[in-house]
């Protein structure tokens, strides 16, 4: 009997195994149950047509024997412990090359002259805004310890107690008739507590703060004293025996010039008292304003009035502000006794 090269029951090609390798069907003359019965016809296996694929296989394959054992194996080598890789060598920053081309050396120098032109215009500005007739001299600042008087912390003047308000004592005077009513400022002097040191102008004049500039009729002029004048006594001697009926005063440095207001950067006298030789005292108000402010007080007989200051502002403020209390005028207005 010839073994088929095509298996009877699906007509797969076979191969050399005892089995369809498509089927699993036993291969006649390969395997004893694949024999057919004594006397039966073998029927021919017609091969498929050529060009036909075979169906893909249905279920696992049979082997005629088993596949050789693979061989065992070898035991895992033990584990090896990971060797640290050393960190690569400090390599310093590498400073890139200047590129070709001019060299900046002049930077500095051109900053350091920007920097310095700078600053000596902010102090060519501060000096200007600051000076005025109140910008002390260099023998002021000398006078003061190198600090403008101005910037000085003062303390408060102590004087004596202003007393209450009162009639003299003397005998009554008949007022002078109205024509007969002058000006006595210009035969007065004056003695004060304190006088400020002098300055100069914008324009380098001198300018002093004598106490004769309250008596010159000039309110440009003024006499000042360094810090809080609450509680001080001026002194003024008329020369001779008047009948007064009046007096006034300008309570502050009167200049202006332009934006520079000195009667607000210094102090302002808000009330005084006037005193008389009889014992007259006459409390008088003040509000700002930069001309005489006039207030009567007889007819009385008198050769001197004592001036009392009872209240003063703070320093003005802003870059005109200045620690001073100043007086620009003085006014005495009567008769001849």
């Amino acid at each position: 009997m010839t073994t088929p090269t095509y298996c009877t029951s699906c007509g797969h090609e076979l191969g050399i195994g005892r089995f369809c390798t498509n089927c699993g069907q036993p291969v006649p003359g390969r395997h004893p149950e694949a024999a057919p019965a004594s006397g039966a016809p073998v029927t021919a296996v017609v091969p498929p047509p050529t060009g036909q694929l075979p169906p893909a296989a249905r279920y696992p394959l049979f082997a005629d024997g088993a596949p050789p054992a693979a061989p065992p194996a070898p035991p895992a080598a033990p584990p090896t412990a990971a060797v640290p890789t050393p960190p690569p060598p400090y390599a310093p920053p590498v400073t890139p090359a200047p590129a070709p081309g001019r060299s900046r050396s002049w930077v500095p120098w051109a900053i350091a002259v920007v920097v310095v032109a700078l600053v000596a215009g902010i102090g060519a500005f501060l000096v200007v805004s600051a000076g005025g007739d109140d910008s002390p001299s260099t023998q002021d600042r000398a006078n003061d310890g190198g600090a403008p008087p101005a910037t000085k912390p003062t303390e408060p003047t102590t004087g004596a107690p202003v007393e209450p308000d009162s009639t003299g004592t003397g005998s009554p005077v008949e007022p002078p008739a109205p024509g007969d009513v002058v000006d006595l400022t210009a035969g007065a002097s004056a003695q004060v507590p304190a006088t400020a040191p002098g300055s100069r102008d914008r324009d380098n004049h001198p300018v002093t703060f004598e106490a004769r500039n309250m008596l010159d009729g000039q309110p440009r002029t003024s006499w000042r004293m360094a810090g809080d004048g609450t509680g001080a006594t001026l002194t003024f001697d008329l020369g001779r025996e008047v009948v007064l009926t009046e007096v006034g005063i300008i309570n502050g440095y009167a200049k202006v010039d332009g934006a520079d207001n000195w009667y607000r950067g210094n102090r302002r006298i808000r009330a005084v008292q006037w005193e008389l030789d009889d014992g007259t005292r006459i409390t008088q108000d003040l509000t700002d304003r930069r001309t005489v402010q006039l207030i009567p007080v007889g007819p009385v007989t008198t050769t001197r009035v004592v001036l009392h200051l009872v209240t003063v502002t703070p320093p003005g403020k802003g870059p005109n502000g200045r620690d001073f209390t100043a007086i620009s005028e003085v006014r005495f207005r009567g008769a001849p006794a």
